[in-house]
């Protein structure tokens, strides 16, 4: 029900959990065993008190962000503001800037919404991360200007996929629109004082909004960077807040056993130990597929590192999967149960579906056919789901399961929140930095080159270079 969140037994009985069972040794043969967690135990004390150190010092930002009540009122007014000026809202972005907002449209709207007669109230979201000229050309195409705001969103303000975006698209506003209506279509997401895109918000009286100073784009997605999208497509932001903040309280437990991301990351880490380096994350839900690519940026520049907190050069990291049941039993099951042995899979399963689709009784000669009858398509994806869980413990393949009761913002905001502590619990483990990213900085230098880039040149030679390494007679 609609606010329901604020009620204690309603958030009890809609909270998220993890079943860990199918990583434990008395249910999976050779999984972890008691001994081995209990040695595990004294390190994970050890990491959460540091992380809590590290919140009272100001330098977990992201953890913060459910609480932001100024930050969020401004928020949720600006969308309030434009969702009675437009219909549809385009997101210039890239990586963090726009995964977030993905995960959070797809999974809280009905999967047509974007393509649907517009609603009061709620405003169409396409999220273009794109700079493929086929694609994002078709997306302009389609819309009406007069009725289309554009927010462009870059932490630096020099992102060059989303600045190229946005020129394209003033372009567009321009030509379209005249010089006096233009910016009233474009609001703009970045540093709150600092950088190329606040100078153009400056100059040209753009409405705007901060992106947090001290909140990387991939631990961004409870900001304003995907909560104005998600806002203006008349998702309940508060509700998804009250889930984020409420896993936060439960990631605070010092209690490694009533602590679910402690746990859960320190029993992947001990995986990673014993070769399992790859973590799968795979939701038996369609409206969650965009998590996917979501969690997959933010494990992989959280965790992948060349260099330790020492300095000392180790090359750790978690290679994070996206896959979708049941879709990828189809597809990938058969290398889980039967390849290296060199994953743990994590399923999302949802156990209430909402309004379900019964299949109906044909054939009923027919026995391969008609046992179907009078099952939903929802119970049948979770059958499917625990089915999997089973094979892969027959073959001695750990998982462990995100367990969703029903999926709102309520519980989307848990399953961020989740997936976001226990990538910082998984850096500490590791001893790595989890908020720095030197390994992306050194491609974008070297795209600035090739792009022409003022100060850049030496990287444009770098590539050329490089380019002249390649002999044909190897390009087959």
């Amino acid at each position: 029900m609609a606010g329901g969140y604020r009620q204690k037994r309603w958030r009890e009985a809609e909270r998220v959990r993890v079943d860990l069972n199918a990583l434990l040794g008395h249910a999976l043969e050779g999984g972890v065993a008691e001994g081995e967690v209990a040695a595990l135990l004294p390190q994970l004390a050890e990491v959460h008190a540091g992380i809590e150190r590290q919140r009272k010092g100001g330098l977990l930002a992201f953890a913060a962000l459910p609480y932001a009540k100024a930050e969020v009122a401004q928020t949720l007014a600006l969308a309030e503001e434009v969702r009675g000026e437009f219909d549809d809202l385009v997101v210039l972005g890239i990586g963090g800037s726009a995964l977030g907002t993905r995960a959070l449209y797809q999974g809280l709207r009905p999967a047509d919404h974007a393509w649907r007669t517009a609603v009061e109230g709620e405003m169409r979201v396409h999220v273009a991360d794109t700079v493929d000229p086929s694609v994002f050309g078709s997306l302009l195409a389609g819309l009406d200007p007069g009725r289309t705001l554009f927010n462009v969103i870059s932490k630096s303000g020099d992102t060059p996929e989303t600045m190229s975006q946005f020129l394209v698209v003033r372009e567009l506003l321009l030509r379209e629109l005249g010089a006096v209506e233009y910016a009233r279509h474009v609001v703009v997401t970045t540093d709150r004082a600092h950088g190329t895109l606040r100078q153009i918000v400056n100059d040209e009286g753009f409405r705007s909004l901060a992106f947090p100073t001290d909140v990387g784009g991939r631990f961004s997605a409870l900001s304003a960077v995907s909560l104005f999208p998600a806002a203006c497509a008349g998702i309940d932001v508060a509700e998804v807040l009250a889930g984020a903040a409420d896993m936060d309280a439960r990631c605070r437990d010092a209690d490694a056993w009533r602590n679910p991301a402690l746990l859960h990351a320190g029993l992947l880490h001990l995986q990673q130990r014993k070769g399992r380096g790859m973590v799968v994350l795979m939701p038996y839900a369609q409206p969650l597929a965009a998590l996917g690519p979501w969690f997959c940026q933010l494990w992989a520049e959280t965790l992948g590192k060349a260099h330790d907190l020492s300095g000392a050069r180790v090359h750790r990291g978690v290679t994070p999967l996206a896959a979708l049941g049941p879709s990828d039993q189809h597809a990938q099951l058969q290398l889980w149960v039967e390849g290296p042995d060199d994953k743990t899979i994590v399923f999302v399963r949802v156990e209430d579906h909402g309004p379900d689709l019964v299949v109906p009784t044909f054939y009923e000669d027919m026995e391969t056919v008609a046992y179907l009858g009078g099952i939903g398509l929802g119970a049948l994806a979770n059958m499917e789901q625990q089915a999997t869980e089973l094979a892969l413990a027959k073959a001695k393949r750990p998982s462990s399961t995100i367990v969703c009761p029903r999926l709102h913002g309520f519980a989307l905001g848990q399953i961020l929140m989740l997936l976001e502590a226990e990538a910082v619990i998984l850096a500490a483990l590791l001893a790595v930095n989890p908020f720095d990213q030197p390994g992306l900085e050194e491609g974008k230098q070297l795209a600035y080159g090739l792009a022409g880039r003022p100060g850049a040149e030496a990287r444009r030679a770098e590539v050329q270079r490089w380019a002249a390494k390649k002999e044909a007679r190897y390009v087959l």
